[in-house]
């Protein structure tokens, strides 16, 4: 388990929906999330509204092997570059995943699901990514 405290920034957060997908945003820091939402508006959420409306009660933050989280300064830039722009949001084609994997990348991967963004990732990294549970604090649920 990983402290919220320790999460850096450009770290990949995830949580589930209805325990059927993955949600996955970008750690900016400060408490914030940056999310491409269903309207394709990209925007800065807090943890709460990260998991408001979702099925996850435990937000996962993506880590090397040794339960390190992994961060990357470029894919926190990249992502605060994109708040408050609009995308073409399609759940397929253009999600959620591709949007956190082309902060990471700072290519435009066909990235669809949640397994792939992991392969991406993974492939890029040159090692395997672990998903821990984050423990919240207190403040982080407000």
């Amino acid at each position: 388990m990983v402290k919220f405290s320790e999460v850096p920034p450009g770290a990949l957060l995830v949580c589930e929906i209805f325990h059927l997908f993955e949600h996955t945003g970008i750690y900016i820091g400060d408490g914030q999330i940056v999310e491409l939402q269903g309207t394709g508006l990209v925007r800065s959420v807090s943890v709460a509204r990260f998991m408001q409306n979702r099925s996850g009660e435990e937000l996962l933050v993506a880590c090397d092997e040794w339960g390190r989280p992994v961060a990357s300064s470029a894919a926190a830039e990249r992502a605060i570059s994109q708040i408050f722009t609009y995308q073409d949001y399609d759940l397929i084609r253009n999600n959620c995943h591709r949007f956190c994997c082309n902060c990471y990348s700072g290519r435009h991967w066909p990235v669809t699901s949640f397994f792939d963004l992991r392969q991406v990732l993974e492939q890029q990294l040159g090692h395997r990514l672990r998903f821990e549970k984050v423990a919240l604090e207190p403040r982080t649920n407000l």
